[in-house]
């Protein structure tokens, strides 16, 4: 994230810095794995066709009605993800150089234990391009099924960390980028909680309005704060955002700290969890190879 520059605002309890458009950054470029199975048709948003057999495995909570519009909850605590509402995601993941750093997304890096769901991330050393010394970073992600509108996004997560338990001692090694977001069609929209490991503890809070998805998104078209003294690596917060049109309200642990008012977007859009290797200066960091990390996600929530 360097270059960036902004005006300074002063939310509650913390300071955030919002800039607009200044740096665009490669996590949002990245390809967004279909699994089979996918019951929302070609296009995402609110009118595709989907279905719902309303099997909600245990832990999670539909609102009376159903449907794609309804809220919910999961707290994880079916012992195993519930695959008929969420998608783990298999192939390329974000942070790619050529001949220097591939990542992948994995299901064997995705799990569910204890009321958690898990993303773990590993980094080893191996070929890239022609590069028989480049990293190769193995991470995590789970998305909805379906696409959200305007509403109330909520996640409660410990950021990456070495931790090998939720609540063990572990430290935010670079080399790695874990968010709770929402995210369709090249950033057409994109709003995004994210922590970047290298920055030790800072987390970014980002969005996007990419008004033109057949190319990638400018720097024009993102809007973000960022928040220090967390501790997001050693502890679990509640990361929570209100979307209405032409405003976006960032909470976190139940205290406001600002609004985005520029960048707005108004697409539906997938309401997802990932962690991914990074091998770069410019975000992430560079790779760690050998260590374990991982995201651990105790609640999300959703409504309209």
């Amino acid at each position: 994230m360097a270059g960036r520059r902004g005006f300074m605002e002063r939310p509650k309890a913390l300071t955030a810095s919002i800039v607009l458009g200044l740096g665009a950054v490669s996590f949002a470029l990245w390809l967004l794995v279909m699994s089979p199975g996918t019951v929302v048709a070609e296009g995402g948003g609110a009118n595709s066709a989907w279905s719902d057999d309303f099997d909600m495995s245990s832990g999670m909570v539909r609102a009376e009605g159903g449907g794609a519009n309804s809220a919910w909850s999961d707290d994880f605590n079916g012992g195993a993800l519930n695959s008929k509402f969420w998608v783990v995601s298999n192939g390329s993941a974000p942070g790619a150089i050529s001949k220097q750093h591939q990542g992948y997304f994995t299901p064997a890096n995705v799990s569910v234990s204890n009321g958690y769901l898990v993303l773990k991330l590993t980094q080893q050393t191996g070929t890239v391009g022609t590069n028989s010394s480049g990293v190769i970073s193995y991470g995590g992600q789970v998305r909805s099924r379906r696409t959200y509108g305007y509403g109330t996004y909520t996640w409660t997560m410990r950021m990456s960390s070495t931790a090998s338990t939720p609540t063990g001692t572990g430290s935010a090694d670079s080399g790695s980028v874990s968010a709770g977001f929402t995210y369709v069609n090249n950033s057409r929209t994109e709003i995004d909680f994210e922590f970047p490991a290298d920055s030790i503890d800072t987390l970014y809070l980002v969005n996007w309005l990419n008004p033109n998805p057949a190319a990638n998104p400018s720097p024009n078209d993102e809007t973000y704060s960022t928040m220090a003294g967390l501790k997001v690596a050693d502890a679990f917060h509640t990361y929570k955002f209100v979307w209405q049109p032409g405003r976006i309200d960032y909470f976190v642990d139940g205290s406001f700290q600002v609004s985005h008012t520029t960048n707005v977007p108004s697409a539906p859009a997938y309401f997802l969890m990932n962690h991914w290797g990074t091998d770069s200066t410019n975000w992430g960091g560079p790779a760690t190879v050998g260590d374990t990390r991982y995201l651990y996600i105790d609640s999300v929530s959703y409504s309209p």
